[in-house]
């Protein structure tokens, strides 16, 4: 194992972004290693004939363990993480711009992912040369917003739709019905300027009041209500 073409990286962790990626790699031939808290080779070895490991772990575990890994026989590596949030001295930040479910994707998809580096550290193209990915650089500053607005498109509308979901079939009504409504709201949101519809666009507050009256009660009413203020405000800055 420890001699597996000369390779360059070192993956830590075996969650779903390190398995995407490594297959991402295993797509272009980009020899490397992965080190697991199950694996039979010790991290000491398996860092020694890498350059660059790539900590793939929960983010608030990242600083501890590179702290904790580093010593003067491998303390010339290059280690890079891939928290959108988290900036650190210890180690170069690389974050996709991508979410990563269960099932690996297509391969063209890996390419098409655009990276988001940091300002003042090393380039994408310094880290990952063998990759063709767009990249783009942040103020290191920026990056906990930039993170949160990462988490509330993706998160937040997945909690959404599930909630959705459920409340159809709750009526007895398969929740896949809704699938063609789910997929042309993001293709409209992605190939228009004025995607949005509905009560909102159109300034029907008979309807919004209506919502309103029906979610009195319910865990969505709030949500309900800061979409709106969220909204207007929002429409009124930019008038």
């Amino acid at each position: 194992m420890l001699n597996l073409n000369d390779p360059k990286y070192l993956f830590v962790g075996n969650g779903k972004v390190s398995r995407h990626f490594q297959y991402y790699f295993t797509l272009l031939k980009i020899p490397f290693l992965v080190w697991t808290r199950n694996s039979t080779e010790s991290f000491e070895s398996l860092s020694q004939v890498t350059e660059k490991i790539l900590v793939l772990i929960k983010d608030d575990e990242i600083e501890n363990f590179i702290l904790s890994k580093r010593n003067e026989s491998i303390n010339n590596k290059i280690y890079i993480h891939f928290s959108g949030s988290l900036t650190t001295p210890v180690a170069e930040s690389v974050h996709p711009l991508m979410t990563f479910g269960n099932e690996l994707y297509a391969p063209d998809d890996y390419s098409q992912i655009t990276f988001i580096t940091e300002k003042g550290r090393a380039k994408f193209s310094e880290l990952f040369p063998e990759l063709s990915n767009q990249s783009f650089e942040i103020e290191p500053e920026q990056k906990p917003i930039y993170h949160a607005f990462c988490v509330m498109s993706g998160n937040f509308t997945t909690i959404l739709w599930q909630s959705f979901f459920s409340y159809l079939d709750s009526l007895n009504i398969p929740h896949k019905v809704s699938y063609l409504y789910c997929q042309k709201i993001f293709e409209n949101l992605i190939r228009s300027d004025d995607p949005l519809s509905g009560p909102f666009k159109r300034k029907d507050q008979q309807t919004i009041n209506k919502n309103l009256k029906a979610l009195e009660g319910h865990p969505m009413e709030n949500i309900y209500k800061s979409f709106i203020e969220y909204y207007y405000k929002n429409k009124e800055i930019k008038s």
